[in-house]
């Protein structure tokens, strides 16, 4: 063995005790520094890169693999349109998570439109009540009125006592006997006879205008309930009007931008895998890249996981704790 071939084996040995790769010494010999120049050629996939180009796993997330700006959007495989085909599943996923909050939507504005019909019933009804409730007063008014004019006159025909008085009020209200014959102006009794049906005419006067009195308070207590009653669908109506908005805004809108962002990368997917087209991952990106970021700029409220799937799809580099 000679000198050269001692002194290398024995460097070997000594690193690999010391847990180290023997290949990263370099002998002397042409033939070894040969071997050496492959391995490190083999390491690095003996590939050529373009100037500012290297594999992606060096440069950005370890976990994932990013084409070169160079590599072509159709080759063997044509990834335009597989991209796209991915976009598509995408905005189906989104509408039919807008179609759930929709029916939700459907479901409010529906009841909406029956506490409204409600509240038109009810202001109809508290309408025709308060109608109602004016006649009732002028009935009311009117036997009240009756039954103190009927006591009033036979005061007056007990004031003045006299045959022709009496005739007067028995005429006028035609007084009757008990066995239903007209009371005569002239019998001894006249003041009495008179006097006991008049009261009960009388109160046959108030016993009517009692009955309006009532017919308006209960339609007063039902006019109150109604009026609360539209309250609380008014109130209702409110908070599903809330519900509404809510749900517009924070979800269904954040979607809907979501779909036109993907929409619009579906546009460009299509210019890009046009029969013929030799378009790179990196006009991809170019393009991607400065359109998200105008895209953010008008619409904020785009969901997080949909700019990221935007970034996957278009080969944006994301840290793997971002994803």
């Amino acid at each position: 063995m000679s000198e050269m071939e001692e002194f290398s084996a024995y460097r070997a040995e000594d690193l690999q005790d010391k847990g180290l790769d023997p290949m990263v010494v370099l002998p002397a010999s042409e033939g070894s520094n040969g071997h050496t120049l492959k391995e490190i050629e083999e390491s690095l996939d003996g590939q050529s890169y373009f100037l500012g180009e290297v594999p992606q796993q060096f440069r950005f997330d370890p976990h994932s693999f990013l084409p070169l700006n160079s590599d072509r959007l159709i080759g063997t495989v044509n990834m335009a349109e597989k991209t796209l085909a991915d976009v598509s599943m995408i905005i189906d996923g989104e509408v039919e998570q807008i179609q759930k909050f929709q029916k939700k939507i459907n479901f409010w504005e529906d009841r909406i439109e029956k506490n409204k019909t409600m509240i038109q019933k009810n202001q109809n009804k508290v309408k025709q009540n308060l109608i109602d409730v004016s006649y009732d007063k002028k009935n009311r008014d009117y036997w009240w009125s009756r039954a103190e004019q009927v006591t009033l006159d036979y005061q007056t025909a007990a004031a003045s006592n006299r045959e022709t008085d009496w005739a007067w009020l028995v005429k006028k209200y035609a007084l009757k006997n008990a066995d239903g014959t007209q009371i005569d102006p002239t019998h001894v009794a006249v003041d009495e006879l008179c006097n006991g049906e008049a009261n009960n005419l009388a109160a046959q006067y108030r016993m009517a205008g009692d009955k309006y009195e009532q017919s308006k308070k209960d339609r007063e207590i039902e006019n109150n309930r109604l009026i609360r009653e539209n309250a609380n669908f008014m109130n209702t109506n409110d908070l599903l009007q809330n519900y509404i908005a809510n749900t517009y805004r924070n979800d269904i809108e954040p979607l809907q931008d979501g779909v036109l962002l993907m929409k619009e990368l579906g546009v460009k997917l299509k210019s890009l895998g046009q029969e013929g087209s030799k378009a790179t991952y990196g006009e991809l990106r170019a393009w991607a890249e400065q359109f998200l970021n105008d895209f953010l700029k008008s619409n904020p409220r785009v969901s997080q996981s949909m700019v990221t799937e935007f970034r996957k799809l278009t080969s944006i580099p994301l840290p793997a704790d971002h994803c």
